[in-house]
């Protein structure tokens, strides 16, 4: 089996069969395999799943379970069901716009094996604005280095292929997930590349992780995850962008809670940036107040 094409899927009901419509449409000269992890979904996720199971039972393997595994367990779960040498993945939600997208990138890494991962482009569908626009804007096919996959979010998961090889060996799995601690992990076993094509669509809005918890448990989060990135990389990698990205959260967490009125967790985000940038703290913290100041005298 060449590829493994992984969905790990929960109440998806609306866009299952528009993900795996994209998927079982793709125009290959190889074999390769569906695997659909679906996480005791309460709509009719799990039917449609299995509809298309009777059609291609060739090519898709259903994996059920009798009660909700959540989104990490899922996912882990359905990544080591894979057969094949490359990995894919696609989430319930989202959706492959390129027929040619898994042809692309298998020649690529069949052809350039110091290579651990090719990555693309993607749309981002605003559901809630009804806004659609690319990750990035980045015209150029390129290598990309660990400080990439640590700032800003260049490529969405479901456009990614990867050597299954890898997470079969010394992989140590995630307690807290997260698709950057697989992206850095695999960039320690070689090389990244990045397509400029745009062939999928990811879509935001939807209720999930970051929308259906506060701003503080949502840094709290992200903190654990730096945490497991950095356990993960050289030890002469530069760590300071873990600060950077920790207080970045936190931030974010103290100005939601300020406009929420949450005194005691604005109170705890900002702490929390003191320790990780105490002076880049204080100066936006000076900011803040002085403009709380300005506007209660207009």
């Amino acid at each position: 089996m060449k590829i493994s094409v992984c969905i790990a899927t929960y109440n998806h009901e609306r866009f299952i069969r528009e993900c795996l419509e994209s998927i079982v449409t793709q125009k290959v000269n190889f074999k390769f395999e569906i695997v659909i992890g679906e996480d005791a979904s309460t709509d009719g996720t799990l039917a449609i799943c299995r509809e298309y199971a009777d059609k291609y039972p060739g090519l898709i393997r259903l994996l059920t379970t009798p009660v909700n595994l959540g989104m990490v367990k899922n996912g882990l779960r359905t990544a080591a069901a894979a057969t094949g040498e490359y990995i894919a993945i696609c989430e319930g939600d989202d959706y492959w716009t390129d027929s040619t997208k898994l042809q692309r990138q298998f020649d690529f890494l069949e052809a350039n094996p110091e290579y651990s991962m090719i990555a693309e482009n993607g749309l981002v569908l605003n559901t809630v604005e009804g806004k659609e626009f690319t990750f990035n804007t980045r015209a150029e096919e390129c290598d990309l280095e660990i400080m990439d996959l640590l700032g800003k979010r260049l490529f969405p998961s479901a456009s990614v292929l990867f050597r299954a090889k890898y997470i079969r060996e010394d992989f140590k799995q995630p307690r807290y997930g997260g698709d950057t601690f697989l992206w850095c992990y695999l960039a320690t076993k070689g090389k990244v590349r990045y397509l400029p094509v745009v062939s999928s669509v990811y879509r935001r809005g939807l209720q999930g992780v970051v929308l259906s918890t506060n701003k503080i448990e949502w840094a709290r989060l992200m903190e654990r995850w730096n945490e497991e990135i950095s356990g993960i990389l050289p030890e002469s990698f530069d760590r300071k962008v873990f600060k950077k990205r920790n207080y970045s959260e936190y931030l974010k967490a103290f100005y939601f809670c300020s406009s929420v009125n949450d005194t005691r967790n604005a109170i705890l985000s900002i702490r929390k940036c003191f320790s990780y940038q105490p002076g880049r703290t204080m100066i936006t913290l000076s900011k803040f107040f002085l403009n709380k100041l300005r506007l209660s005298k207009v």
